[in-house]
């Protein structure tokens, strides 16, 4: 037995819980993004299920695979792109502190009142920090070419 890691990037798609977040909180006007920039490489959720059960498959495969489309984005571009897809307005961009704010006041809440919270401050660093990822060694050992390789056709599926 081999290890095999893969490290997915932002994955999105019907069915997938932050796609069908922001179309719930976009539909009613309430979601918002900071307003520095933010690089995510995004992959599609059919492109990611291929390439697991290709992984599940494939007997040579061993190490970490980077898993993600052929074209970085902004953060901030997906989430106006996805409004736009949908008939919806762009988020509202709001400065980062607000996110802070946000998170603490749910930690706080949590804390008082022992819950969980859907919103930390561990979750808003991690939501703004970039992540783009050299994908070619999935390339080379795994699929060559993605069903979706950028957002412009991923949009078919959400």
């Amino acid at each position: 037995m081999k290890p095999l890691v893969f490290r997915a990037g932002m994955i999105y798609g019907r069915g997938v819980k932050l796609t069908e977040a922001a179309r719930n909180l976009m539909s009613k006007g309430l979601f918002a993004v900071w307003r520095k920039p933010t690089w995510v490489h995004l992959l599609a959720l059919p492109d990611f299920v291929r390439i697991v059960e290709i992984g599940i498959e494939k007997d040579d495969l061993s190490g970490i695979y980077n898993l993600c489309d052929d074209q970085p984005i902004i953060l901030q571009e997906f989430l106006d792109e996805i409004a736009r897809h949908w008939g919806f307005k762009k988020p509202w961009r709001l400065p980062s502190f607000s996110f802070n704010l946000a998170a603490m006041l749910c930690e706080t809440f949590a804390t008082i009142f022992r819950t969980g919270t859907p919103l930390t401050r561990d979750i808003v660093a991690m939501g703004m920090t970039s992540a783009v990822a050299d994908t070619t060694r999935m390339k080379n050992e795994i699929v060559s070419e993605l069903m979706f390789p950028t957002l412009r056709e991923g949009l078919t599926i959400i």
